[in-house]
C-alpha cells in the first residue's frame, strides 16, 4: 500500500500534480472517453497539454487570479481540463450540474461573478445565452462540441479548439509562462467553489482548497487503496464533491485511469467494456441496476427463473452466516457480475441517501464489495466508510 502524503507535500495543487505526473509518467494512460462507439485514449502528456493550452488561452483572454470560471456539461476530459486550467491561473472553478434550471444557473453565475463558462454543447450554450442580463459579469462562453453552433453569432462564443490554439500561440511567445503560473499556485488557496444541496434555499458555495482535498484523498486511499492499475468510470456529476474527490483528486494522486461514458443511456454497456476495479454510484443507480436484473429475470425462461431463485436463496443464506456460497457463485453470481461489468470489482461504494437494505444485501450476496460512505461538501467529501470486513 502506497503512502500518498509525501506526493501531496511535493505537489499540493491540481496543476502541480498533473505536471508532475506528465513528467514522470507522461506516456501512461490517464483518461479514456467513449466517442462515436470508440474509446479515445489520453495520456498524462495529452492531459497536461490540454490543460496548458486552456490555461494560456485564458490568460490571453485576460482572465486572472481570483476570477471565477464556470463549467457545465456531461463528464468529459475537457471538463476536468477546464477545472485544472482555472486553478493554474489562480482562478476559482464553479461546477454547475448539467440539468440545472435557468434560474439557479443565473443565481450561481451572478453570485460567483463568473467571467467565463466552459459549456459542453449547444444545449448548455442555449441555456447560458438565455440568461441575458441575469449574469452580467459573463464575458466568454467556450464550447467543446460545435455541432449546431456554427450559425450562432453571439460575440461571447468561442470553440474550445480556438481557445487551445490561442494558448499554444502564447506558449510559443512565452515558453516559461505556464510553469511560472503553476509554481505560483498554493494548496491552501481557495480554488474550488462546490455547490451544496440547497434544500432550504438557494445552493450555497463551499470554498475548498485543493491542498486540503488532496490530503483528504491521501487519507482515503490509506483506508481504501487504489493505484495506477485501477479503472474508474466517472458517471456521477462532476460538480458533486464525491466525484471531485474520485475523478479529480484521486485520479491525479494515485493515477488510476478515469473513464468517461459516451452518454448516460450507454453507461452500463460502456462500464462493462471497461470492467472497472471500483465504482461509486448514488443509491438510485444501485436500485435501478437491481430492478433491471429482476425485470430481466421476469422475462426469462422458467428454467432460468428457477436457477435465479435458487442462486439468490443460497447466496442470501450464506451472507447471513458471513460466508460464501459456491453453489450461488456457480449457478448465478459469476455470470451476473460479468453481465453487469463487475468482474474485476475490488471496491464499490454508495453515498448520499440511504440504500434500501434488500438492495444492499442483493449486491453483497452477489459478491459485489459494496460499502456505504457518508460525508459533506464542507468536509471535503466522505469521512465515514465501512471497513471491508465489517459491513453491517
Amino acid at each position: 500500500m502506497m503512502d500518498y502524503a509525501p506526493r501531496v507535500a511535493e505537489a499540493d495543487t491540481y496543476p502541480k500534480l498533473l505536471r508532475l505526473n506528465a513528467r514522470e509518467f507522461g506516456h501512461e494512460i490517464a483518461l479514456r472517453e467513449k466517442d462515436l462507439g470508440l474509446w479515445k485514449l489520453f495520456s498524462w502528456n495529452d492531459y497536461h497539454a490540454r490543460v496548458r493550452d486552456f490555461t494560456l488561452g485564458l490568460v490571453e483572454l485576460g482572465l486572472k487570479r481570483g476570477d471565477v470560471i464556470g463549467i457545465i456539461g456531461d463528464n468529459r476530459p475537457d471538463w476536468v481540463a477546464a477545472e485544472i486550467a482555472t486553478h493554474a491561473i489562480g482562478g476559482l472553478s464553479l461546477g454547475l450540474y448539467r440539468d440545472v434550471l435557468d434560474e439557479e444557473a443565473a443565481y450561481l453565475l451572478n453570485y460567483g461573478e463568473a467571467r467565463l463558462v466552459f459549456a459542453e454543447d449547444e444545449e448548455q450554450v442555449d441555456k447560458l445565452l438565455g440568461l441575458a442580463d441575469r449574469a452580467p459579469a459573463l464575458r466568454h462562453i467556450v464550447y467543446s462540441d460545435p455541432r449546431g453552433l456554427r450559425k450562432y453569432s453571439d460575440p461571447r462564443l468561442m470553440p474550445a479548439e480556438q481557445l487551445a490554439t490561442m494558448g499554444r500561440e502564447r506558449q510559443e511567445r512565452e515558453p516559461a509562462l505556464y510553469d511560472r503560473l503553476v509554481d505560483a499556485t498554493r494548496g491552501e488557496d481557495v480554488a474550488i467553489l462546490c455547490t451544496t444541496s440547497g434544500t432550504t434555499s438557494h445552493p450555497k458555495l463551499a470554498m475548498l482548497a485543493p491542498g486540503r482535498v488532496l490530503r483528504h484523498c491521501a487519507t482515503y486511499l490509506d483506508f481504501d487503496p487504489k493505484g495506477p492499475e485501477d479503472e474508474y468510470v466517472s458517471v456521477l456529476p462532476l460538480p458533486w464533491i464525491m466525484e471531485q474527490v474520485y475523478a479529480l483528486g484521486k485520479g491525479l494522486l494515485c493515477r488510476m485511469k478515469v473513464n468517461f461514458v459516451e452518454e448516460p443511456e450507454t453507461m452500463m454497456n460502456d462500464l462493462r467494456e471497461i470492467a472497472p476495479t471500483f465504482v461509486l454510484f448514488a443509491p438510485r443507480v444501485w436500485e435501478a441496476i437491481a430492478a433491471d436484473v429482476r425485470a430481466r429475470v421476469m422475462d426469462a425462461s422458467p428454467l432460468k427463473q428457477g436457477l435465479y431463485e435458487l442462486g439468490m436463496k443460497a447466496g442470501l443464506s450464506a451472507l447471513a452466516q458471513h460466508r460464501h456460497s459456491v453453489l450461488a457463485e456457480t449457478l448465478l453470481f459469476r455470470a451476473l457480475r460479468d453481465r453487469l461489468g463487475f468482474t474485476r470489482l475490488r471496491s464499490a461504494a454508495t453515498g448520499g441517501a440511504a440504500l434500501g437494505p434488500d438492495t444492499f444485501k442483493f449486491f453483497r450476496a452477489m459478491g459485489v464489495p459494496l460499502r456505504t460512505l457518508y460525508g459533506q461538501t464542507e468536509t471535503l467529501g466522505a469521512y465515514t466508510l465501512h471497513p471491508e470486513d465489517a459491513v453491517d
